[in-house]
This record gives structure tokens, sequence and C-alpha cells, in this order.
């Protein structure tokens, strides 16, 4: 290899050398504001002769290929020439394309190969190869390989955006010498969805090379850090003749094993404290012509290998977690439909075969509940035309999930806790003026077969949601400058009356808030609809000013939560967004970026009064003024800094539905920064601070620690303190018709005293680029100490009536406080309102202290191509005690000495194409 590699780099210096020139003369970032950058050619030649995937480009087939020697900085200093030799060469058969790359490297003993896993991130040296084969600058495949030899590929849309979650089956190999290192590619046509037809074809295509010990990454058609675009600016490879496409049959068994241990309590008869299972199943993949796939699931494996990390919600929402399940993520990327919000979306594929609704009965001693319901099948249907036509429908049928039940009286019994489902979800997407613009559109189902008696009438029977979306670009398919999007989204449900009074008392509509003026519960309603929209403006490219306008509405009977998620409530919305950037190192700073940004959310109750600025400043929800700003050095350290100032606001979920309370102004400040992340040992250090003008703050610090004491080990770990002192935290409210500044309820909040520390640790071995064993372990301690009790006195204020702490004594059968309005005695917090000695109202304690241990080891062995063996252990640790102090050695030794629960999984999948 080292003599061919020499030969190449003789024979084309001179190649080279035009190439630098050429580049030297391209168009300057401030020239590609105004104009269409250059587009680079590359030509594939038809494969004569045998090719062996092994790294070594020697064989004279590769003669026959047109070298690609043409190359530019895209970091550190974009558009100048590469400073290190790079000759790619490409060819095709009817089956394949194949791509061979020399590195060149006058420092090959510097060239980084961290051994990861495969799909993953790390300090390496790499060659990437991206198509476009529709040709519609918006959709594509990114395929890497590092000088370790792992593989990572993506499937890429939306022009900028990438889908990691896309895994094809395809050949590489690596191979190094005294002058370099090289690659060479397979990528089978059948992973690839293109159109074939009689005349010779271009598609869009890009290579990029990143130099690790240089931290120079070079391109073949430039991906600008100041122009919006990453599929849109992809050069042309021309020369294909392919007139029939590949059969794309793909299946995939899987069998699956898994041994679950935990503690039992002695008379369950459901678990004694081990428990064994099995699994079997396929997953298919048809081809339909050449633009569309089928995947249909028999008996499918929606089992998580990983966890989802523990978190302490106080708040009152519920908490997003990513989708991680095979079936699902896999071409997810084409039902992506968001909403004005983070996180909040259209379709949340987690909503199916989610964790059944019901409960055992009350007069239950032992219950057993599935923990997730039962997908009985599966099927979706992905695919995009040439002409740019996106489709995707997703079909989905739920059981219904029984539970067991045992009482001394009754015996066992079962009950229901889930109802038969179905699920469905529609989406479309049009390209129009060479992927410039967009129009999209999704509708989604729910329905759910209630049982007759009327046991889940507080479930909606049917949910259903639609949206358009669209995006349209000015400054040409190449330079995408400025942009303007938006959707609207319309939701409707239906059910019983119990089910709609259920989804109006919920935490993202409170209709039963009493001082609302445009929204009231309804206890004849059996159906509700609503409507999001958002219009964003924004200008995506420029040397240095970039900068977003936007709008958005959501409206009272918006709810989509039966197929998707959304945590936003009633709101007008508006924005802006301003940021100055610098590319170019300087004398100091390799680059630096400002950004300044601001949005508002105002309830529907400003439109009472449009023209009164009171009208406006009484609804004001959320909002805040944010100033960011981030440098680089020239050593490839980096310093973050984000001050935030929100004002005095009035929230309307502070009282968990009640009347709205003052959320009073705060400033925070958070300062962070790393060292250079390509050293074997990187910091990553961050503090925040956060002061609230009527009392309360919060801190957090963590740091990111990164060690790399060999090529083929990583060690990771997050520590992270938090401590706050919530001043007005809900703890509960009671019914009193005589209390009438509160509207004949009474809200009870507290000073909330939090303390809580984590450890992320992961652990990555990598024994070649396919055997790799992972570890995640995350010990969470966190404490909560209600210190002082108070009730509210006047709507829109941040007033409170403090209950003074008194000592209980027996009077009877009731509890007295004495020397005070409230006090505690075995586990209860009872309260005297009116001071008259009796006490009105009780309640648990609301201290806690939460001890969690979450650990996830995973054996993952790409035995063959596409087809994987895994050995999984999961292990799990909790307790809740109402303590409140935080003590870390005495919470840290409880943790340790709890009682775990282990799951062990073996799973096997064997991948066919046919």
């Amino acid at each position: 290899m080292k003599r061919s590699l020499a030969t190449l780099l003789g024979l084309h210096v001179g190649i080279i050398a035009l190439a630098s020139a050429q580049a030297l003369s391209d168009a300057s970032p401030e020239e590609l504001e105004d104009s269409e950058p250059p587009v680079p050619g590359a030509h594939a030649v038809f494969r004569v002769g045998d090719i062996s995937i092994d790294g070594q480009i020697i064989e004279s087939a590769w003669l026959g290929a047109t070298p690609i020697s043409r190359f530019v900085q895209g970091e550190p200093i974009e558009g100048a020439p590469a400073d290190y030799p790079i000759e790619v060469r490409v060819l095709y058969d009817a089956s394949a394309i194949y791509v061979a790359a020399a590195m060149f490297d006058p420092e090959p003993e510097r060239i980084g190969d961290q051994l990861v896993r495969r799909d993953e991130w790390g300090a390496y040296d790499y060659f990437e190869l991206s198509l476009d084969p529709n040709n519609d600058r918006r959709t594509g495949y990114r395929f890497r390989v590092s000088a370790a030899g792992v593989q990572r590929d993506v499937y890429m849309y939306d022009d900028v955006r990438e889908d990691d979650a896309w895994d094809a089956v395809w050949e590489s190999a690596v191979g190094r010498d005294s002058t370099g290192w090289a690659v060479e590619l397979r990528i089978p046509l059948s992973q690839l969805r293109f159109t074939p037809g009689d005349s010779i074809q271009s598609w869009g295509v890009n290579f990029s090379r990143r130099r690790l010990v240089s931290n120079e990454v070079t391109y073949f058609a430039l991906e600008s850090r100041v122009n919006h675009g990453k599929v849109s600016v992809f050069g042309r490879l021309n020369g294909l003749e392919l007139s029939s496409g590949a059969r794309r049959i793909e299946i995939r068994p899987y069998a699956l094993t898994n041994a679950r241990t935990a503690p039992s309590v002695a008379g369950d008869p459901f678990f004694d404290g081990s428990q064994l299972g099995t699994r079997a199943g396929v997953d298919m993949r048809f081809g339909l012509g050449a633009a569309y796939t089928l995947d249909v699931t028999v008996n499918p494996d929606f089992g998580q290998v990983e966890v989802d990390p523990a978190v302490v919600n106080l708040s009152a929402f519920e908490t997003f977690f990513e989708e991680k399940r095979p079936f699902f993520v896999e071409d997810a990327q084409i039902f992506d439909f968001r909403l004005s919000g983070r996180s909040n979306s259209l379709f949340y594929s987690r909503r199916v075969g989610r964790t059944p609704h019901g409960s055992a009965p009350s007069e239950s001693e032992f219950s057993q509940i599935p923990g997730q319901t039962n997908i009985l099948g599966a099927a979706k249907l992905t695919g995009r035309t040439p002409t740019g036509l996106s489709l995707g429908a997703l079909a989905a049928v739920t059981g219904r999930e029984v539970g067991l039940a045992y009482d001394q009286s009754a015996g066992q019994s079962e009950f229901t806790v889930e109802p038969r489902s179905q699920y469905a979800a529609v989406r479309v997407q049009q390209d129009f003026r060479k992927g410039a613009s967009q129009v999209g559109a999704i509708v989604t189902l729910t329905n759910r077969e209630l049982p007759g008696d009327g046991s889940f009438n507080f479930l909606t029977s049917n949910g259903y949601s639609a949206g358009i979306d669209f995006e349209h670009n000015w400054g040409g398919p190449r330079s995408r400058n400025w942009a303007l999007n938006g959707f609207v989204a319309g939701s409707s449900i239906h059910g019983s009356t119990d089910a709609l009074l259920r989804v109006q008392r919920k935490s993202n509509h409170y209709f039963q808030r009493p001082d609302a003026t445009r929204t009231s519960l309804d206890s004849t309603m059996t159906s509700m609809q609503g409507l999001n929209w958002r219009l964003q403006f924004e200008r995506r490219s420029a040397k240095h000013w970039t900068g977003s306008v936007w709008l958005a509405q959501v409206t009272p009977g918006f709810e989509v939560n039966d197929l998707g998620f959304s945590s936003s409530g009633e709101r007008l919305d508006g924005g802006a967004r301003v940021g100055y950037q610098e590319i170019n190192p300087g004398s100091l700073f390799r680059s630096y970026r400002f950004t300044f940004f601001t949005y508002h959310n105002f309830r529907h109750e400003a439109l009472d009064d449009l023209f009164s600025l009171n009208s406006w400043r009484q609804a004001h929800k959320r909002g805040s003024f944010t100033g960011h700003a981030n440098f680089e050095f020239l050593n490839y350290w980096s310093v973050n800094l984000r001050s935030s100032y929100s004002p005095e606001m009035q929230s309307d979920v502070a009282t968990r539905g009640g009347p709205v309370l003052v959320d009073p102004a705060s400033w925070s400040l958070t300062v962070g920064g790393n060292t250079d992340r390509r050293k074997r040992i990187a910091v990553e250090p961050s503090v925040a601070y956060e002061k609230r003008f009527l009392g309360g703050y919060q801190f957090r610090s963590n740091v990111e620690l990164s060690l790399r004491p060999a090529p083929s080990w990583e060690i990771e770990l997050q520590p992270e303190y938090s401590a706050e002192l919530e001043p007005a935290q809900y703890v509960t409210s009671v019914s009193d018709d005589s209390y009438l500044p509160t509207f004949g309820r009474r809200y009870l909040f507290s000073d909330l005293k939090r303390r809580s520390f984590s450890l992320e640790t992961r652990v990555n071995m990598a024994f070649s680029p396919t055997l790799t064993l992972q570890l995640f372990a995350q010990p969470l301690i966190s404490s909560g100490d209600y210190l002082t009790y108070k009730q509210l006195e006047t709507p829109r204020t941040f007033d409170f009536d403090v209950f003074s702490e008194g000592t209980a004594v027996a009077g009877g059968e009731d509890v007295i406080c004495t020397d005070g309005r409230t006090c505690f005695e075995e586990g209860r917090r009872h309260v005297d309102f009116d001071a008259d000695g009796t006490t009105d109202f009780s309640f648990s304690d609301r201290d806690f202290n939460i001890r969690s241990l979450r650990m996830n080891m995973v054996l993952r062995w790409e035995y063959r191509p596409g087809s994987t063996i895994f050995l999984v252990w999961q292990q799990s640790r909790n307790s809740r005690e109402n303590t409140g102090t935080f003590d870390f050695d005495r919470d840290l030794g409880t943790l340790w000495g709890l009682e775990p629960e282990n799951l062990f999984i073996v799973k096997f999948s064997y991948w066919l194409g046919l």
C-alpha cells in the first residue's frame, strides 16, 4: 500500500497545485452572500475488474477512475486550500457504488484513531461520502469511516438535519502506511433510493475529510459556516448509467430471552423474586419500486436496550423522553411535525405501547400490571420520489392489557388496565423550486375501544390532529439566505363528559381557573377542538449578522396528547433573535459569536382590552430577555457566557388550576467553557446562578470530564450539584366556600429547599469496530425540605398568609396546634386556618429524600453486516423517604444498601438481504 499511495501522490501533485490555485480564486464568504457558489463536479466510472474492500488501493480497476483532488477548507480557515492532499476515486456497477480515498499525511503517527462504537463521535480522523440520488437538494445519505475503521451513517433531511438512527448495511475498510491512510467503501444500491433510467444520471455528492491533529475539515463542495445548507450545496457526481434498480428486500428475524430479579414480598402470588421470558419475531422490509419502502413486523421487539435517565419532576407537566425503540426510530424524521415549544410535536411515538392507564382495585392486596402495552402489530410505509414528494404512513394496534389482583376474600381476579387501541399517522411533503420551497401536511388518529362498563370513561375515545407546514427560501437553491416558514395545526378529541372534564382540568388547559375570562369548565362537553400556528421569518446566511422574528398562537382547546406531545397551554406568542458571528481566526480568538433573543407569551385575556397596556401586562405569562456569547480561543479552548432577565409576570399554572399568581422577576447568569476536546483529557465545567427578586435562588454546577487512557477506552464523568430555594412551591388546595379572597378555595404553598447530586458515568470499550462494551450508570440523590407553609392571600399578587409553626397536641380524636397555626405529627401536616385552636385540614408530609441508581451495560457484536448480538444488564435501585435533609454520606450509603432490581437480556438478530 505504501508504494500505491506514494505513486498516486506523485502522479497528481500537479493536479493538486492547480486545484489549490483555483480554490484561492473562489468567491470569499462576503461574496457568497449575494451570489451562487460554484458547483464542483466529479465523474464516476463503470467498474472494470475486481475490487477487494480491504483498504488497499492497488486493484487495476481504480486506475480507470477519474481522480478527484480539489478540496477546500471548512475549518479552520473557510475557503482556503486544503493543507493536506486528498485523492478520491468513484466507481460503480449494477449493484453498488465504490469509493476509494487516499488521505496523505506527513505525520502518520499522529493520525487520530480512537476506537468507538458504530455511529458515535470520537477523537479520530475520518472520511465522509455524502450522496443525494434524488437531486432534491434536501435529502441525502452520509457515510463516514474513521481511521480506526468505525462506520457512521446518517440520513439527511430538511437540508441541514441528520437522522443518526438510520442504519444501512455497507462495507468499508481502512489501511495505513508512512504516507497517510486510505479507505475503501462499497455502498450497495439497495440501501439507496433512486430512480433508474436509460440516460446518464448526475447525483448530488460531497466528500469530506477531518484531520484531527490540525482540526482541519476539508470539503469537495464547501459546507459553509456562514451559509445555510448542507445537501443544497453538494457538488455533482456525473457519469452514472443505472438502467435498473436494485431489489430491496430485507428480512431480519430476532430472538430474545430475558431474566428479571427483584425484591419480593412474602405472600405475593405473582412474583417470587425472579422471572424468565422469551420472545421471537421478524421485521421485514420490502422495496416498492424505486421510491417507497414497506416495513412490516410480526411480534415486534419494542424493548429498549438503553434506559431513560432518572429525573425528579415537581412541575405540573409531563417529562419528555426520547424514543429509543428500533421500529419507531428508523425513518422517524419523515413523521416529524414540530410545534411551538421545546419537544412539542403532533406525533410522539412513545404514546404507542405506553404504560397502561389503569390501576388495581383498591381492595387488592397484591397486583401485577404490565409495564407497557403490548403492540399486536405495526406497519410503516415511507418513501420519496424524484419529484420531491415524501410520504410516510404508520399504523399500529395495541391489545387490551389485563392485570391480575389478589385478595384473601375473593382470591385471584383479572381487571383491565388498558383498552385495545389503534393508532395511525400519515405525513406528506412536496418540494418546489429544486428544494428551496416545501409544503407538507400530516394527519394523526387515535381510537380506543373503551369497555362498555364505563371503567375507562376517563379516557378519550378518539383523538385526531391535522396540520399543514411550509418553508420558503430566498437566495437560490444553493444559497438559502432568507427563509419564511410556519405551520397551522388543529386538533379534535371526543369522549364521555368524564373524559372531557379530565382533559379540561389538565395542566396544559386548567379551564377550572376561577379568574379566567375566556375559559370555564363545561361538564356537558363531549368533544373539544383547538388550533396552533406559527409564522417565522429569518435570515439564515450571512458572514456576520443573522436573525429571526416569529409570531405564534395556541388556542385553549388545542389537545394532541393522545398521539402527540404538548405541554403548552393557550397563549399568544412573539419573539425575536439577532446574532453576530466571526469565523475567521484573529490574534486571540479562532471564532466568536453573540446572540440576543427575547420571547413573550400572553394569555388570550390580553384581548379583553386589546389597546390597554395593563391588559397585556396582566396576561403576560412567560418571557425573558437573554444574551449569549461564545468565544473559541486559538488553542481550541472555549468560554460561554449567558445572562437572562425575566420581568414580573402572571403565572396561570403555579396554583395548579387556581387563580393567577405573580411570577416574580428574576435574573440569571451561566458561565461555562471547555478545554480542547481532541485531547486525551477534556474538561467542560459550567456554573449557573439565578436570583429571584422576591426571594429564592437556584445554583447549579456541573463538570463533564472525558478521559481517554487508550485509543479503545473512554471514560466520561459528569457530576452535577444543585441547590435551590423556591419561595412558592405549590403544596395542595382545599375547598372552603367561606374563604372568598381566592374564590372559595385555599391554596397552600411552602418555601422549598432542594438539594440534588447526580453522577452520570459512561465507560466505553471498543475491542474492534464491530465489538464494543458500554456502561452507563447514574446515581441520583435529591432532597426537598418544605420549610414554611402559607396560603395565597390575594390573586394576581405574591402575598401570602404565613403559618407559624406550632406543636401538635392530641385533643380527643383531633390534633391541636399549640403556639402556631400548623404542626406536624406522625407523618401528617395539620393546619389551623382561622387560629381557633382546632385544625381544619391535614395532608401527608411533603418532605422527601429520593435515592436512585440506574445502570445499563451493553455488549454489542455485529458478527456480520446488519446482524447483531446484544448482551444487556440493567440494574435499578430506588427509595423514597420523608426526611427532607440532604446528607451525602447517609444517602449514598442507603442507596448502595438497597436491594436491586436486575434485568438480563440476550438478543440475537440476523439480517438477510435478498
